[in-house]
């Protein structure tokens, strides 16, 4: 089988760069057509037409635009705990935004972030867990940390061994394996290490085993530097190494990157398998950081699928993801009081998070294409 698999036929991200071809246009005309702007890829422009979008919306809904907006900046940046809160979702978001940006670039569809997040989470449950609770903190961390990455690691390169070598759509059997790692966690939630007293978590792990406060009064803790190392090393990897190289070179042209003598399947493989420590990595957050143990309603955050939306909107850029993990931290948890402040369900932050991505691909400022054979 050729290894002309590893890369060829996943839709690739194209951020649209044809705002040249009207360069002949009068001065004038160009500085006017606002439309033609945001259709190049404008994101100030897509978010202004977004936000209006959500304003309609809202009115539809019998609420207040004014108000919607004002509680979701309040209640995520107006103090001291809910931007702590901020900070925290943001950091798992963009520990999940990589897990999707890296084979993305390699034009390969990872839709296994919230899987691999799951396989991190579930090793650090164990570990912290099953380790002896006299380990130095110090120690214990580093373990937690290194055991995660390796468990999402692995998960994450299955999708990337099946289609290096089997040319098995990664879509689908990333998009799977979400399914299996649930049913993991669902085991050491009611079965290996279920919490007496609450439905649907696992048993706390020890102290020494959760990772140590930088903002205590906000509930932040070391997980920041962990997002941002990640952060830094992925974009060390893409723009400085030969690694990072065939990843470009493939999600530019994989047939080219192939003739040049580019091993397909090795970067596949690695593409998926660092994508995968990335999402391993979230899942120490949650459980290290945010909640000292394993609940299944961490389902239902769809960390996973929104960092897939973290991704797109940074372009692919890994130290875009940051501020971009931040923009979608911030609806998501600001929008967590819209039902007593706004008579508008919770929920409705994720309608504005689906409908930002939405109008940002109208717009074009994300563009999708497949593929040149």
């Amino acid at each position: 089988m050729s290894e002309g698999n590893g890369g060829g036929s996943a839709a690739g991200t194209n951020v649209s760069s044809d705002v040249a071809a009207d360069r002949g246009a009068p001065r004038g005309l160009a500085r006017l057509n606002i439309l033609t702007a945001i259709r190049h890829g404008d994101i100030l422009g897509s978010i202004l037409l977004t936000m209006a979008v959500m304003a309609i919306i809202v009115v539809a809904f019998g609420g207040n635009p004014w108000i919607v907006a004002k509680t979701i900046i309040s209640n995520s940046l107006g103090q001291e705990i809910f931007l702590g809160q901020t900070i925290m979702t943001a950091t798992i978001l963009t520990l999940t935004g990589l897990a999707a940006a890296i084979p993305f670039t390699a034009r390969l569809w990872n839709i296994g972030g919230e899987g691999q997040m799951f396989a991190g989470a579930v090793v650090a449950v164990t570990l912290g867990i099953m380790l002896p609770a006299g380990t130095s903190h110090g120690l214990f961390v580093l373990i937690l940390i290194a055991g995660a990455a390796a468990g999402g690691a692995v998960w994450g390169s299955i999708p990337g061994l099946l289609k290096a070598y089997f040319d098995i759509n990664e879509i689908v059997t990333s998009l799977m394996l979400n399914f299996l790692t649930f049913f993991a966690a669902n085991y050491v939630v009611t079965v290996a290490w279920p919490e007496i007293y609450a439905q649907l978590q696992s048993q706390e792990i020890h102290d020494n085993a959760r990772f140590p406060d930088f903002w205590a009064s906000a509930k932040v803790d070391i997980s920041v530097f962990i997002a941002l190392a990640a952060a830094v090393a992925a974009w060390l990897l893409i723009t400085r190494t030969s690694l990072g190289f065939s990843i470009r070179s493939i999600g530019a042209n994989a047939r080219a990157a192939r003739l040049a003598g580019v091993r397909t399947r090795l970067v596949t493989v690695s593409s998926f398998a660092t994508a995968g420590a990335a999402g391993g990595l979230a899942g120490a957050v949650t459980v290290g950081g945010v909640h000292h143990d394993l609940a299944l309603d961490l389902w239902i955050s769809n960390y996973g699928y929104v960092g897939i939306a973290v991704a797109l909107l940074a372009r692919l850029n890994p130290m875009a993801v940051l501020p971009a993990a931040f923009i979608f931290s911030t609806l998501r948890v600001g929008s967590n009081s819209l039902q007593a402040a706004a008579g508008i369900s919770s929920s409705f932050g994720e309608v504005l998070i689906a409908t930002f991505v939405i109008m940002l691909m109208v717009t074009g400022a994300i563009k999708f294409r497949y593929a040149q054979h």
